[in-house]
């Protein structure tokens, strides 16, 4: 009994130091809490809400009932269906020049890791990710203009006519292509450059050894030991692309004959500009839910693979 009284005494005692340990804790966390309840989960649960409702941005409080009526008619409308195609194209393309890029300009910055000049390049090359995607859009839009940009009239220079690169059909999603790879290829390059760095230089000994070529060295050494590092950063240019939006808006508003029109194009343009809130939001959840598909699947593999 006095040894169960002791503990009984010392027990407040014991518990006291965690108690402002505690609060500091809630003091950090609550405010992250709030920040994401207003600007994360309250938007999205508002989204959902809307887009079960007809509803009109100019006139909210009329706003009827529909279900999933929104979401059929959105499988079934052609121009929500080629905004997809042209995201799935944009996402596939984008990110396979950028892998391709990234390894083989990883493998020269590699080779001048001990080099000052090529510590200087590497800084510079990382310029066009730190770049705002609006401004981007705003410097190639000066640059391919049709009749002012550089780009055509170092082309006529050599005796080609330049097209119209954001007007013409079968330019305008190339060259968009072509734009988020040339700002978006150094992030990737970072990200293999650090999982090269990685590889132990016994491996590059052994392969010199056996005579093996560049090639060979990179398919059976350099490619199996980064490969978690290319699949994470496929993984976040997955979902950047899904949601890219201003350089689209800058330079082609979805192009002639909707050859840009990408989905948050599609549900931009479907808010704000034909008011239609309830079939936007509809649009932006299907987003969501695609992102969510893609970015499971792709974690799985990943989990798969480091097993």
């Amino acid at each position: 009994m006095a040894q169960l009284a002791a503990s009984t005494a010392l027990a407040p005692a014991l518990r006291a130091p965690a108690d402002p340990e505690r609060r500091a804790m809630l003091v950090f966390i609550v405010p992250a809490v709030i920040y994401l309840l207003l600007l994360s989960v309250f938007p999205f649960i508002y989204s959902v809400y809307l887009s079960l409702h007809d509803a009109k941005l100019t006139q909210m409080a009329r706003k009827k009932f529909v279900g999933f009526e929104n979401y059929v008619d959105l499988l079934t409308d052609p121009l929500f269906l080629k905004s997809i195609q042209n995201t799935a194209v944009l996402t596939v393309g984008s990110i396979a020049l950028e892998v391709i890029l990234a390894f083989f300009c990883a493998k020269v910055f590699l080779s001048l890791k001990e080099n000052r000049t090529g510590q200087v390049m590497r800084s510079m090359a990382i310029l066009p990710m730190m770049i705002t995607p609006i401004c981007v859009g705003l410097i190639f839009g000066y640059i391919l203009n049709p009749t002012l940009g550089i780009a055509n009239y170092l082309l006529s220079g050599v005796g080609i006519d330049g097209p119209s690169w954001f007007g013409d059909p079968a330019w305008a999603l190339p060259t968009v292509i072509a734009i988020n790879v040339w700002q978006w290829t150094p992030f990737m390059m970072l990200l293999m450059l650090a999982g090269l760095v990685s590889i132990p230089s016994s491996l590059y000994e052994a392969a010199e050894l056996e005579g093996a070529k560049w090639h060979h060295v990179a398919r059976w050494i350099e490619l199996p030991a980064i490969r978690d590092v290319i699949l994470i950063g496929i993984i976040l240019r997955v979902i950047d692309n899904l949601k890219l939006f201003d350089i689209v808006y800058v330079t082609t508003r979805g192009g002639r004959s909707d050859a840009t029109e990408l989905v948050t194009f599609f549900t931009y343009r479907q808010q704000f500009q034909f008011f239609k809130v309830g079939y936007g939001s509809a649009a932006a959840v299907i987003i969501l839910l695609i992102s969510i598909l893609v970015t499971t699947i792709a974690v799985k593999y990943l989990r798969r693979m480091q097993k």
